[in-house]
C-alpha cells in the first residue's frame, strides 16, 4: 500500500467512456490529459487508492519482494491492483518514454473502475483482475525520451561506450540475450509470478492516414507476432493466432460509434512487424529467461498505437480513444464476448498492401505474393453519421453549416440505400462544394475529416465497382 501524502493532484478534463457509448465531460475527474511526470503518476495513484475504498491495491515491485522492481537510476516502478476475478490480465502504458497517453488512460481506467460508472465497470471487476502498470519506463518519461539510459549501480554513473551513454529500448528487452535494464528483469519477475491470461500494451505513432486517401487514422491495431506471420501461427497450435485477433476485432467494433476515431492495422511502411524481442512478444513466447519461467508459461498479447500528438487540436481525445479501446478489450474479457468474435474478420481492418515482415532475427523477409491491401470503406450514410457525430461533440461553429450539410448527405444516403448511385454520383460533387463553401464553420478537425471522406467517397464513385466502397471507415 502506498504511504498517505498531503499533496494530492487534482486536474479537471473531459471525459469519461460509459458502456452505452457516449463520452461526455466528467469534471470530477482527478485523471487530465496533460503529459505526467512520475511524481505526479504516483500522487494520482496515491489519491485513487485512498478514494477507492479497498478496491484498489498499488505497491511497488521492491515492496513484494522483487530486487530488482526499481529502475536504471533508482525509481520504484507501480503496480496498480484491482479486481476481484479469477482472470488475470495485464495493461501497461508508456513502455516508450516519449509515449505518455497510455499513463493517463491507464489511470483513468483504473478512475472508472473505482467509481463502476456502469453495469460494464462492474463486469469487468468481478471477472478480471487488472495489473495496470501505467508508467513502465519512468526513466525515460521523465526525459521524455523512447528507451533508458543504463547506470552503473556501483556508482550511480551513467554507462558509457567510447564515451557515450548506453540506451536501451525497453520494449526490445525482453529476448535471449536482453535484459540489459534492470527494470526489465524486475518487470519480468513479476509476470513469472502473475501469469496474466491477456496483455495490453498502450503505445504511440506518427501521424497518418489510410492508404490512398487523405482520411486521417486516429489508432492502430496491432499484433506483435503478425497473424499468418513466420512465428505466431506455431505458438500454442495457432490459438494465440485466433485470439489475438479476436481482441483486435473487440477493439475495433467498439470503435465504430465514435466517428472522430478511425482504425486500421499497425504497420511499419509496407511491411508488417515480426518482433520477437517485444515485451508483448516474449510473453506470447513464454520466454524462459535464467530459468524463472520453467513451466513455460504464456499468454497472448495486443497493442494499441495513437496516431499523432493531437486531434483537433486536443490531446483528450487521444487519451479518451485509448480508454474506450481498452475498456472494451476488458469488459470483451470479462463477459465472454471476446472469446465469440469471429476472429477472421480481422480482414475487415482496412491496411495498405503488404510486401514483407519486419523482424528483429532476420531483416526483412518477403511475403511472395504480396498481401493486397484491405481498403477503407466509406458510404453516403458514414459520412451522414460523421458530421451528426461532429455536431453532437460541438464541432461546428455555424449551427447552419452542421444542418446544410446534414440535409445534403441525408438525401445522398437516402438514394445510397435505394441502389441510386447514379443520383449519388450526380449530387456528391454539390455536397463537396458545399463542404468547401462551410470550411470556416467547423473545427480544422472536422473538416479535414469530412473533406477527406469525401473525396475519397468521389473517387470511388467513379471506379468500376462503385457499389463495393459502401461501408462503415470507422
Amino acid at each position: 500500500m502506498l504511504r498517505t501524502r498531503v499533496c494530492f493532484i487534482v486536474i479537471t478534463l473531459f471525459l469519461m467512456f460509459s458502456f452505452s457509448g457516449m463520452a461526455g465531460a466528467a469534471s470530477d475527474s482527478i485523471v487530465g490529459s496533460e503529459i505526467m511526470k512520475y511524481d505526479e503518476m504516483v500522487q494520482v495513484l496515491e489519491q485513487l487508492e485512498e478514494q477507492s475504498g479497498g478496491k484498489l491495491d498499488v505497491f511497488t515491485l521492491k515492496e513484494i519482494g522483487i530486487e530488482e522492481g526499481r529502475s536504471e537510476t533508482g525509481k520504484d516502478l507501480y503496480i496498480a491492483k484491482i479486481g476481484n476475478g479469477n482472470k488475470k490480465i495485464w495493461v501497461q502504458g508508456r513502455i516508450h518514454g516519449n509515449e505518455p497517453y497510455g499513463t493517463n488512460a491507464t489511470l483513468r481506467l483504473i478512475e472508472n473502475l473505482i467509481n463502476e460508472k456502469d453495469a460494464s465497470d462492474k463486469k469487468i471487476m468481478d471477472e478480471l483482475t487488472v495489473y495496470f502498470i501505467p508508467m513502465y519506463n519512468v526513466d525515460g518519461a521523465e526525459r521524455n525520451q523512447r528507451g533508458t539510459i543504463l547506470y552503473d549501480h556501483e556508482t550511480g554513473e551513467p554507462k558509457l561506450v567510447d564515451g557515450r551513454t548506453v540506451t536501451v529500448d525497453l520494449n526490445r528487452d525482453w529476448v535471449e540475450g536482453g535484459f540489459q535494464a534492470i527494470e526489465s528483469i524486475g518487470y519480468y519477475k513479476f509476470w513469472t509470478q502473475v501469469q496474466p491470461e491477456f496483455m495490453m500494451d498502450i503505445h504511440h505513432q506518427g501521424s497518418k492516414n489510410f492508404y490512398g486517401t487523405s482520411i486521417p487514422v486516429s489508432l492502430s491495431l496491432g499484433i506483435s507476432l503478425n497473424p499468418g506471420g513466420p512465428t505466431l501461427p506455431h505458438i500454442q497450435g495457432g490459438r494465440y493466432e485466433d485470439l489475438t485477433r479476436q481482441a483486435m476485432v473487440t477493439v475495433f467494433d467498439a470503435m465504430k460509434p465514435y466517428k472522430e476515431y478511425t482504425v486500421d492495422q499497425y504497420i511499419t511502411g509496407p511491411n508488417v512487424i515480426d518482433i520477437r524481442g517485444g515485451v508483448s512478444s516474449g510473453m506470447m513466447l513464454g520466454i524462459n529467461y535464467e530459468g524463472l519461467n520453467p513451466n513455460g508459461h504464456s499468454n497472448p498479447a495486443v497493442f494499441l498505437e495513437t496516431s499523432g500528438q493531437f486531434l483537433d487540436g486536443e490531446r483528450e481525445p487521444l487519451v479518451q480513444q485509448n480508454v474506450i479501446a481498452t475498456h472494451a478489450f476488458l469488459y470483451g474479457l470479462a463477459s465472454g464476448d471476446l472469446y465469440q468474435a469471429d476472429p477472421e474478420r480481422w480482414n475487415e481492418v482496412p491496411i495498405r498492401p503488404i510486401s514483407g515482415f519486419n523482424t528483429d532475427y532476420q531483416g526483412i523477409i518477403p511475403i511472395i505474393p504480396p498481401r493486397p491491401e484491405i481498403p477503407v470503406k466509406v458510404s453516403a450514410l458514414h459520412i451522414k453519421e460523421t458530421i451528426e457525430r461532429y455536431e453532437e461533440l460541438g464541432k461546428f461553429t455555424n449551427s447552419g453549416a452542421a444542418q446544410a450539410l446534414k440535409m445534403h448527405a441525408t438525401a445522398l444516403s437516402h438514394y445510397e440505400a435505394k441502389g441510386q448511385m447514379d443520383k449519388v454520383v450526380k449530387h456528391m460533387a454539390a455536397f463537396h462544394q458545399l463542404l468547401d463553401h462551410h470550411k470556416d464553420g467547423m473545427t480544422t478537425g472536422a473538416y479535414q475529416m469530412l473533406k477527406g471522406n469525401s473525396d475519397y467517397f468521389i473517387n470511388q464513385l467513379h471506379q468500376p465497382d462503385n457499389g463495393s466502397s459502401v461501408a462503415n471507415a470507422g
